[in-house]
């Protein structure tokens, strides 16, 4: 995508513009799937056998493949959190020693982290122009350059998960004791309604919330996002930046986000906020492994999925 093209007039109008006019899934494609898949010895209405043709709608093809998948890392940082935390990731991941590397490696999956200035950590406040919050946004759809089948998308940013709580709630015109907030300590509960309080009337705009609430990694997963659909590319997410992303995009263009699945859950509170958002993770279990390792078994499953369509057709 040109991000040239995005700068039309008002960023949020330009950003607002590309979704209009973005591709719908080929439902042909996952047709063809579906009725490949009922003459082979399969449950054709399987989970299973669902992800092969929401991976064949969005790569547009009959034969859905894994094989060039890339998980891209957004790495960002808030004031008063540990910074070192991300940077040690990243030294971790460059130097093959993170649990997400070991997975990659098994199953071919390329990783890349995309530094969204970590060292300089987003303003507390949030006080950040929507110019420099649409820069996060276009810097984000770089996490497509890699192209390939499959895209993975996962953030390193201590702190984000108060932020991206704040905006499901704000976005999806929930209150601040909703049921997501039960499953937190009461510090954390109590830091949600002072990030709430930041966009009373604001709720209806969900990009002036991610602008008043969100950080460089949540507005750059929002590009990522974007930018994949533009290219037909299925995205599999872990991490509360896409959570947030998602939220936010789907309130501006219903289905917007059709083409991403959650691999899986790092806690019960993002498990939560996956099922208000209408998304189940394709991994059951709580994976815990750090930033990427559910989305790399997350492929894993997705490709058994694929591979369905390589049995033998039932004998009649």
């Amino acid at each position: 995508m040109d991000r040239k093209n995005m700068l039309t007039g008002r960023p949020f109008d330009d950003l607002r513009a590309i979704l209009a006019q973005l591709p719908d899934a080929d439902d042909c494609a996952a047709k063809k799937v579906r009725e490949a898949l009922a003459g082979k010895p399969v449950d054709s209405t399987s989970g299973l056998a669902e992800l092969a043709a929401w991976a064949a709608s969005w790569q547009g093809s009959s034969n859905p493949s894994i094989a060039e998948s890339h998980i891209c890392v957004l790495a960002s940082s808030y004031e008063g959190q540990d910074t070192s935390s991300v940077t040690d990731y990243i030294e971790a991941t460059s130097k093959g020693a993170a649990a997400v590397n070991l997975l990659c490696v098994e199953k071919g999956i390329g990783l890349r982290a995309i530094q969204l200035a970590p060292e300089m950590p987003h303003p507390s406040d949030g006080d950040w122009s929507e110019q420099d919050c649409m820069a996060a946004v276009a810097f984000g759809m770089e996490a497509t350059a890699a192209g390939g089948n499959i895209l993975g998308l996962t953030d390193m940013a201590p702190g984000n998960a108060e932020r991206a709580v704040a905006i499901i709630l704000a976005v999806k015109g929930l209150q601040s004791d909703d049921t997501l907030l039960a499953a937190v300590d009461k510090d954390f509960a109590n830091n949600v309604k002072v990030l709430l309080a930041r966009v009373q009337g604001a709720e209806g705009d969900p990009l002036e919330v991610m602008r008043r609430l969100g950080g460089r990694e949540i507005a750059a997963a929002v590009g990522a996002l974007v930018a994949a659909r533009s290219r037909r590319l299925p995205v599999l997410t872990d991490g509360w930046a896409a959570i947030a992303a998602t939220v936010v995009l789907d309130a501006l263009v219903d289905g917007a986000t059709g083409h991403v699945l959650p691999a899986a859950s790092d806690n019960p509170m993002q498990a939560l906020a996956w099922h208000l958002i209408g998304k189940t993770p394709i991994v059951g279990l709580e994976i815990g492994g750090g930033p990427g390792c559910g989305i790399a078994i997350g492929v894993s499953v997705l490709g058994a999925a694929c591979a369905m369509l390589g049995l033998r057709d039932r004998t009649q």
